[in-house]
């Protein structure tokens, strides 16, 4: 071998042994609690936000700090609040989705030459505990190794809810109301339902209501089609905008649902805050893993 060909072959194994510590030899991977984390640009609560991350998002830490961790999240660089990671046991469930339908390999290493432990079926469920842009470390029926991640198909974060529930109100017991793919007479029918089907309001309008029905379908329906309830849909978290009606920069973030209550912090117009628990005039929120109320009437839904 001639000593071009021996500089060649070095190089391809460093970058193979780097390839595979890249993934590796991370500190740890971690699970976001506790409603929308911000991932901010420097650990500071004012620093700039670069994305907001729901409960259940796998993050992989950098760096560990006492309250703050220097994190990658989605190929985004930033830094999470400590107290809000769980790092015990961090995994989520990813589907296998390939181009071809064969299956997926699990391989020892995070490189496409790396030995084959065993492949999985297109369709199968696998554990993801370690997550990059180019590989996951996963765990099949006990066996660890690693798969290409896009190939892996996520699971879709809970879909948000306003709390409210209306039922299907056809002018005759004989038509039916179609649910739609968009907010438009002319979209993809998904769907139709007779009188008295429940659905959840995800988001209300003047014309079109957004909505999930008893089955699980999410899509568009007329909303004078629906006739509102009493019954309120069991509470997941939902996002809400900062707004200021009379015209400030801010909205003050309180301890207690009252306007004599100590300020935590001054939220800015524009913000999207986790709403917990909904009421008339006081709403309980989470900014950045902190607990606390804004009034009804500064956010919109």
């Amino acid at each position: 071998m001639n000593h071009i060909s021996k500089k060649l072959c070095g190089l391809s194994a460093a970058l193979v042994l780097t390839a595979s510590a890249a993934l590796a030899d991370t500190a740890d991977s971690a699970l976001v609690q506790g409603g929308r984390l911000n991932l901010r640009e420097t650990p500071s609560l004012t620093a700039k936000v670069l994305g907001q991350f729901p409960t259940g998002t796998l993050v992989e830490i950098i760096e560990s700090g006492d309250e703050w961790h220097h994190v990658e999240v989605n190929g985004k660089e930033g830094f999470m609040m400590a107290k809000f990671l769980n790092t015990g046991n961090a995994r989520i469930e990813a589907v296998v989705r390939t181009n071809t339908g064969i299956g997926l390999n699990l391989r020892e290493e995070p490189n496409t030459k790396a030995a084959i432990i065993t492949s999985v079926k297109n369709g199968d469920t696998v554990t993801v505990t370690q997550k990059s842009a180019e590989w996951c470390r996963v765990n099949v029926n006990g066996q660890e190794g690693f798969m290409s991640t896009k190939f892996l198909a996520f699971a879709k974060q809970p879909v948000s809810s306003t709390g409210k529930v209306a039922v299907v109100n056809n002018p005759r017991d004989t038509q039916v109301l179609n649910l739609r793919a968009t907010a438009s007479l002319d979209a993809k029918v998904l769907d139709y339902y007779r009188n008295g089907v429940k659905v959840t309001i995800l988001s209300a309008g003047d014309t079109w209501h957004k909505v999930q029905v008893e089955d699980g379908k999410v899509g568009y329906m007329m909303a004078k089609f629906l006739k509102m309830t009493d019954d309120t849909a069991s509470m997941q978290p939902f996002q809400a905008k900062v707004v200021n009606v009379n015209g400030g920069s801010y909205v003050n973030f309180r301890k207690a649902g009252s306007l004599s209550a100590s300020i935590i912090d001054r939220i800015d117009v524009g913000t999207s805050v986790t709403v917990i628990e909904h009421g008339t005039d006081w709403c309980k929120v989470v900014i950045d893993g902190v607990e606390g109320f804004m009034s009804t009437w500064f956010l919109r839904f």
